[in-house]
């Protein structure tokens, strides 16, 4: 590729090591990497000659992030943004995207993760040169049997479309019920393997005496009871997606068989000596921190830094915002025809308890509760009165406190909801400000749940994505006048 037609980018990151680490990891692409350390340099760079792609960091030593977007977007349009952040960060991540970045990286950055993002950018930019900033909103409230077009599960889409074409591991994390094998079965579905064969093997649902045989498959005769060949999943899944859940409940010792044969490709077969080889690509899940697992021994470090390599977060139902809303009408209308009931809506209190409500068992809890209410009555709206335990019992503020506050901080009499009105009146002289009023009531209301910001955000009834927002900005605005949150 001559120099005029390689694609250019820009590449705004202060940390010049780490700079020149990810430059390296763009090498392969072919590509022209331009970096500077802050955000003026950016916007001269940017103004001098726009670049074809963005890779920005929030943090700047100057300027902000989130100033150097909305300069682009204001000015340049055309030219798509990736957010680089860290773990901390990730809310104002988000934002970003709200505010038109196309999509945004956790750092540290993965070599293959980095690349693929910006690979898809530039296949996107090809197929379609007004496609990307069209794409943007763009998703729909279904997409590969998720449902829901929040910001963060839009983020998750995008994971998926730029990890599906290549063969690298993917390795997905969430609470239970978050639908990390839905997320696997995306991913097969966008990639070039969606003909082939999707195995699922669940490693907690199986004896470990059992599970080396379901994965790598048996002889006649091989153990006790093996009284025919069988076929593992390794074998089954041969040109297709071996999807592995709950991974980090199999036994060290098949660990360390897993690893030899994802490095090689070759297996053997319980009672046989002769080895096999096929061309499998994994996806793996757990609902545990896998890293946090390494650190406790109970999952080989070798065979984690070997699976992975494109991480996806799934975050809780209770994150997701009004995504919680379509899932829950969309499981209504299933479960009405199915059980032959006229069920079609819910009316607005039943939607706001869905909102406020935790959902600690996540998509499959929600998935319960509606088809209690279907199957034990009848009528066109879902109404308080036919919800179970224990959204039956509290609504509004009373909801709120229960969902949230625990009773050890409800028998010390740290927080008592109002049984009336309180009725204020002020001078002009005592009036604050309005964001230094609702700054104050986030800090009390996370100061009596002892830190928990998601039982703050019951009590205030706000989503608990609102408060990590708004302490990100307040914490980066004493930053930037010299003072401490």
């Amino acid at each position: 590729m001559d120099a005029e037609s390689r694609r250019r980018i820009l590449m705004v990151e202060d940390t010049a090591s780490v700079a020149a680490l990810y430059k390296s990891y763009l090498n392969p692409l072919g590509v022209d990497v331009t970096i500077v350390g802050t955000g003026t340099e950016a916007l001269a760079a940017i103004e001098l000659l726009p670049p074809d792609l963005i890779l920005l960091d929030l943090r700047l030593p100057d300027i902000t992030g989130m100033e150097v977007l909305q300069f682009v977007k204001v000015n340049h349009p055309e030219v798509p943004v990736i957010i680089m952040t860290a773990h901390g960060s990730v809310d104002v991540a988000v934002e970003a995207m709200r505010l038109g970045a196309f999509d945004f990286l956790i750092k540290p950055c993965e070599a293959e993760g980095l690349r693929i993002t910006v690979n898809n950018v530039f296949k996107r930019m090809q197929h379609s040169p007004t496609s990307v900033a069209e794409e943007l909103g763009g998703k729909s409230a279904n997409y590969q049997g998720f449902i829901g077009k929040s910001l963060v599960m839009q983020g998750v889409y995008r994971t998926i479309e730029s990890a599906a074409s290549s063969k690298a591991t993917v390795f997905i994390t969430g609470e239970s019920g978050t639908g990390k094998e839905v997320c696997a079965e995306a991913i097969h579905s966008e990639s070039p393997r969606r003909n082939g064969p999707f195995i699922a093997i669940n490693c907690a649902a199986i004896p470990k005496e059992l599970i080396e045989s379901e994965l790598f498959g048996h002889l006649k005769g091989a153990f006790t009871g093996a009284a025919s060949e069988r076929k593992g999943a390794v074998e089954l899944a041969h040109n297709g997606t071996l999807f592995l859940d709950e991974l980090c409940e199999m036994d060290l010792d098949l660990q360390s068989k897993l690893l030899r044969f994802i490095q090689t490709g070759v297996f053997h077969k319980l009672g046989s000596s002769k080895e096999m080889k096929v061309d499998v690509r994994f996806v793996c899940a757990t609902n545990r921190d896998p890293w946090q697992e390494v650190k406790e021994g109970r999952f080989r470090e070798d065979l984690y830094y070997r699976l992975h390599v494109i991480p996806i977060k799934l975050p809780p139902l209770n994150e997701r915002g009004d995504d919680v809303l379509d899932i829950a009408q969309s499981l209504l209308a299933h479960m009405a025809v199915e059980e032959n009931k006229p069920f079609s809506r819910f009316d607005k209190q039943v939607e706001n308890i869905f909102l406020q409500y935790a959902w600690p068992g996540n998509v499959r809890q929600l998935q319960n509760v509606i088809r209690n209410i279907v199957v034990l009555n009848k009528a066109e709206v879902v109404s308080v009165d036919m919800l179970p335990p224990p959204l039956n019992e509290f609504s509004g503020a009373n909801f709120a406190l229960h969902n949230h506050i625990d009773p050890v901080s409800q028998q010390q009499g740290d927080i008592e909801p109002p049984s009336e009105p309180i009725a204020v009146s002020a001078s002009k002289s005592t009036i604050q400000p309005l964001w230094l009023v609702e700054k104050q009531a986030i800090e009390a209301a996370i100061a009596a749940c002892d830190g928990n910001i998601p039982r703050a955000a019951g009590l205030l009834e706000v989503s608990p994505s609102t408060i990590y927002r708004k302490l990100q900005t307040w914490q980066e605005t004493a930053g930037d006048k010299g003072e401490t949150v």
